[in-house]
């Protein structure tokens, strides 16, 4: 009952082919599926030395403005594995999903969702590294959505607003889909996968039981990433789901 599939009733223009022809603003893409690259908008953070023992407790619960650099940087970086490093025409061809706006989102928004649930990992509480590093790698994922939302259809900015506040609402209910689906064994996680990824029209179940493998392993493999790896210098490689067969 937490998470109900809510109907997406897109112009045409969130239908059309989108991957190669919408370079993010906030990220920089090198892949084959790119026709465009743009320089990173972040900058290396300066490291500012802090005196005391106010700015050891700030900078241990990361509420100093040198740590929360740090964190808004890594933010970036690890967005940008996601959308510089997957191979989105490979994921469509593999689960039969159409090369459209919706498509590109779908695939992301899984992937954001499994680097958060390794986030909040870091601490839950308010305030520290965890909650922080989500709050700032969302805010990544929704000003790359925009952009690419506003150059798929330029001339109706009131119905491309209207779009996303629809893939927030999505968005926030797939956070609850998934992390149920997480907490359950694999046909409860095949569940919260047909429900939001597939839309309830999964073709075929080998899909639907290789995207489980993949995303277990995934997780899996987020979970071992040292926070040296994961914040400091994130070091996030993800498999080719074909190898998951």
């Amino acid at each position: 009952p937490i998470m109900l599939r809510i109907a997406l009733r897109r112009s045409a223009c969130f239908r059309a082919p989108v991957l190669g022809t919408l370079p993010a603003r906030t990220v920089s893409h090198t892949s084959k599926r790119s026709q465009e690259s743009e320089a990173h908008i972040v900058a290396a953070p300066a490291v500012v030395k802090k005196d005391g023992i106010l700015g050891k407790i700030q900078k241990k619960l990361g509420l100093s403005g040198d740590s929360q650099t740090k964190l808004r940087f890594s933010s970036y970086i690890l967005y940008e594995s996601v959308v510089d490093r997957l191979d989105y025409i490979a994921f469509f061809k593999t689960f039969n999903l159409p090369n459209t706006f919706n498509s590109w989102f779908l695939v992301t928004e899984l992937h954001v969702w499994m680097i958060l649930v390794r986030a909040m990992a870091e601490g839950a509480e308010k305030g520290e590294n965890g909650r922080f590093l989500r709050n700032c790698l969302v805010e990544a994922m929704w000003g790359d959505v925009k952009m690419r939302a506003k150059k798929l259809d330029p001339s109706n900015p009131t119905g491309t607003r209207k779009h996303i506040e629809m893939f927030s609402q999505q968005f926030q209910a797939a956070l609850i889909n998934y992390d149920e689906g997480l907490m359950g064994d694999d046909m409860v996680l095949a569940g919260a996968l047909w429900r939001r990824f597939f839309e309830k029209e999964c073709p075929n179940y080998e899909m639907l039981e290789l995207l489980v493998k993949y995303v277990r392993e995934h997780i899996k493999m987020l979970d071992s990433l040292s926070f040296e790896n994961f914040i400091q210098k994130p070091q996030i490689v993800w498999k080719d789901f074909m190898l998951q067969k």
